[in-house]
């Protein structure tokens, strides 16, 4: 609602600014739309083999998006752990045992923060040539060795605190280097998707020149704007924290209002998107449904 009204007041005292958006280039939301869509595509295709992963259980891509969109409308619930844990419940009903959806939940969460942070230091370095980011770079790629070599790590604890081994065991993923690679590929490419729809969307709306430095301004603004608000435990679906952290970054590039704008937007689109995808399940299963009632 926050995000309505001020959309709405800087449309109203502004009539150059509702000329932007009726006249946003058609060919860009298209493209962004198309980004999104690939984006969704990714997200549930990872979802989905990591829960393959030390389980002959297996679920269709349909029942991979219910669940992914379970997840992304929990997090607007103050706590934001109720997605996951309906999530949780769902799986536990198609027969998934509680350690695996431990697993396969908490394997998720830290490949996802991990890449996150990969792509969001090595935006920083090409925006602000810093080396700071360049080490920061460096530790999340170490972090993301050492969640592969997690296997290995969680064996020499349990040797040396044999009563951590209960817990340990719950997180013991074990998956081979091209597993491994191609999941991390995988949740870097859903961040680039969403970075694009992100990217395309804002240039459609106002005319900022592209370049590299602007794609990673877009990139940076993007990432760093999703993973405060994740740990923002206190801010239901990360609200107020990723606009305000994604328009400081924006500013390099627009004047502070626009940047407000285009995250208020981009919030808009993407929770418009998720609604369409909901939707589109439901008429799926209602179709099948009466599919089966006439057979």
């Amino acid at each position: 609602m926050a995000a309505l009204f001020f959309i709405y007041t800087w449309f109203r005292d502004d009539a150059e600014n509702v000329a932007r958006l009726l006249f946003a280039d058609p060919s860009l939301l298209v493209a962004a739309a198309f980004s999104h869509i690939a984006y969704f595509v990714v997200t549930v295709l990872a979802w989905c083999a990591i829960l393959h992963l030390g389980s002959e259980l297996r679920i269709s891509f349909g029942e991979g998006l219910s669940q992914i969109l379970l997840v992304n409308f929990g997090k607007y619930i103050p706590g934001k752990i109720w997605g996951i844990a309906a999530r949780g419940t769902r799986l536990k009903a198609l027969g998934y045992s509680f350690q695996e959806i431990t697993r396969a939940s908490y394997f998720e969460q830290m490949l996802l923060l991990l890449t996150g942070f990969w792509l969001a230091f090595l935006s920083a370095f090409i925006v602000f040539g810093q080396s700071l980011y360049l080490g920061l770079l460096l530790v999340a790629s170490i972090l993301l060795i050492l969640m592969k070599l997690g296997g290995a790590i969680i064996e020499w604890l349990v040797g040396i605190i044999p009563s951590t081994e209960p817990v340990l065991r719950f997180i013991d993923v074990k998956l081979d280097a091209a597993r491994f690679t191609a999941l991390t590929c995988g949740y870097l490419l859903l961040w680039l998707f969403l970075s694009a729809s992100f990217t395309l969307v804002s240039i459609a709306i106002l005319p900022i020149e592209v370049t590299v430095h602007t794609i990673a301004v877009f990139v940076l603004s993007l990432t760093t704007g999703y993973l405060a608000g994740f740990v923002a435990v206190f801010a239901p679906g990360g609200i107020g924290v990723r606009e305000g952290v994604g328009a400081s970054i924006l500013t390099t590039l627009v004047p502070l209002q626009d940047a407000v704008m285009l995250m208020l937007l981009f919030r808009i689109w993407v929770v418009l998107w998720e609604l369409i995808a909901g939707g589109s399940l439901i008429i799926r299963r209602r179709n099948e449904v009466a599919d089966s009632h006439v057979d």
